[in-house]
C-alpha cells in the first residue's frame, strides 16, 4: 500500500483524499441537520469559511509549537513544514474562535450552531484519521497481535518493517461512536439549544483521546512530563466543563433557596 494514488500520472495523497471527504461528508450531515431542525443552512455554510481558516491557522501554529525543536535540530524544510504536520486540538481551538468571531460578527444565536458543529465534528474528525493511517502519521506503538500493521514506506519518522498497532483506526471507531451518541441526542432534545451537545463532545472526546494517546508512538505532538501535549489538553477541557457544571448546578440550587 503506498500513501498515495496515481492518476493520469499524478500522485495524489490518500490523506487530502479522505481529509476533504470528511469535509464534504460532515457539511452535507449538518445540512441535512439544518433542515431537520429548520436551521437556516446558510449560516452553517457562511460560518464554515471562518471555522475552516481558523482550523488551519490554529492546527498548524500548535504543530510548530510543539515540534520547534524537532524542527530547528533536524533541519526541516520550511516547504515541508507548511505542507504537513497539524495538530487537531489546535485546529479545534480555532476552529472554534473562528465560528466565534462569525458569532460576534453576525450577531448570531451561538448555541445553536455550536450544538450543529459539534454534533458532526466527529464525523469529519473519523475521515481525517483514516487519512492519517494511510498517510503513515499518528502512528500507534509496536505491536505484533492480531490486526497490526506493517508500513514498507517512510513519511517522516513512521517506523518502516516493524508491526504497529493501527490506533489511527481505533480512534476512527471511537470518533464514530461519539458522533452516533451526540447525533442521537440532539435530535431527541426537542428544546431549545442549550449547549447540551458541546458539553457532551468536551466529555467524551477527551476521555477517548487521553486513552488512545497511551498507544499512540509517534512524538512529534510533543510530551511535558507524564502526558502528551494532547493530553494534557485533554484533562484540560475535562475539568473545564467539570467545573463548570459544578458551578452551574451551585448557581441554580441558590436561585431556588
Amino acid at each position: 500500500m503506498k500513501p498515495y494514488i496515481t492518476i493520469l500520472e499524478r500522485q495524489i495523497p490518500i490523506y487530502g483524499i479522505f481529509f476533504y471527504t470528511g469535509i464534504l461528508i460532515a457539511a452535507t450531515a449538518a445540512l441535512l441537520i439544518c433542515r431537520r431542525k429548520k436551521v437556516a443552512w446558510y449560516d452553517v455554510a457562511y460560518s464554515a469559511v471562518y471555522v475552516m481558516i481558523g482550523a488551519i491557522l490554529g492546527a498548524k501554529l500548535l504543530f510548530l509549537a510543539v515540534s520547534f525543536r524537532q524542527i530547528i535540530t533536524e533541519h526541516i524544510p520550511f516547504t515541508a513544514v507548511l505542507k504537513g504536520g497539524f495538530v487537531f486540538y489546535g485546529g479545534l481551538l480555532g476552529g472554534v474562535l473562528g465560528l466565534l468571531i462569525y458569532i460576534k460578527q453576525f450577531r448570531m444565536r451561538m448555541n445553536e450552531l455550536c450544538e450543529i458543529y459539534a454534533t458532526v465534528l466527529p464525523l469529519g474528525h473519523a475521515f481525517g484519521r483514516v487519512g492519517c493511517f494511510f498517510a503513515g502519521c499518528c502512528y500507534g506503538i509496536p505491536y505484533d497481535g492480531r490486526l497490526s500493521y506493517t508500513y514498507h514506506y517512510s513519511i517522516g519518522n513512521t517506523p518502516t518493517n516493524t508491526p504497529l498497532l493501527p490506533i489511527q483506526l481505533i480512534e476512527t471507531m471511537g470518533l464514530l461512536l461519539i458522533f452516533a451518541i451526540l447525533l442521537i441526542v440532539y435530535l431527541k432534545n426537542r428544546e431549545k439549544a442549550d449547549g447540551t451537545i458541546v458539553l457532551l463532545y468536551l466529555i467524551l472526546y477527551p476521555i477517548l483521546r487521553f486513552i488512545l494517546e497511551f498507544f499512540r508512538g509517534d512524538m512529534e505532538r510533543g510530551k511535558y512530563g507524564w502526558f502528551s501535549t494532547s493530553q494534557w489538553v485533554s484533562l484540560a477541557l475535562f475539568c473545564g466543563v467539570i467545573i463548570y457544571l459544578v458551578c452551574k448546578k451551585a448557581i441554580s440550587r441558590k436561585k431556588q433557596a
